[in-house]
């Protein structure tokens, strides 16, 4: 008896453990004007001054109602923020979209957070902007 009453405590504590404990996790992708789907980028994408891209950050898994912020940080002598919003997920939208437009050439970084938890850091991506060659005649 006392040992079916432990082992269903374990079970409950590894259950409530497991479930404070998990971090939220997802993936970045891009997408260019014309482009029908978001892709992933292996290291640093760049992209053109000119041309605005879309990203989405898509969550791993259903995390409930949440409210995310997002930072576009522009490297200086240290990170700079240079835009600031909040979106909100839940177990029927685990996408947070945005768009990455009218920004000077240079390097930047895209910073989700979870603002409910004292805007703990779930992910980033750094990405870099160049001013786009023009033809001289």
């Amino acid at each position: 008896m006392k040992i079916r009453r432990l082992a269903r405590m374990a079970v409950f504590l590894a259950v409530v453990l497991g479930a404070v404990s998990c971090s939220m996790e997802g993936t970045f992708g891009f997408k260019k004007f014309g482009q029908d789907t978001y892709h992933k980028f292996e290291g640093t994408p760049e992209f053109a001054s000119d041309e605005p891209v879309g990203w989405a950050f898509v969550f791993k898994k259903k995390y409930g109602e949440r409210v995310i912020g997002i930072v576009y940080q522009k490297k200086e002598l240290v990170w700079v923020e240079v835009f600031t919003r909040s979106a909100r997920i839940d177990n029927f939208n685990k996408v947070v979209y945005g768009t990455i437009k009218d920004l000077e050439p240079g390097q930047y970084r895209i910073v989700i957070t979870e603002l409910e938890k004292d805007n703990k850091l779930i992910d980033s991506k750094d990405f870099i902007i160049y001013e786009k060659e023009t033809d001289e005649e």
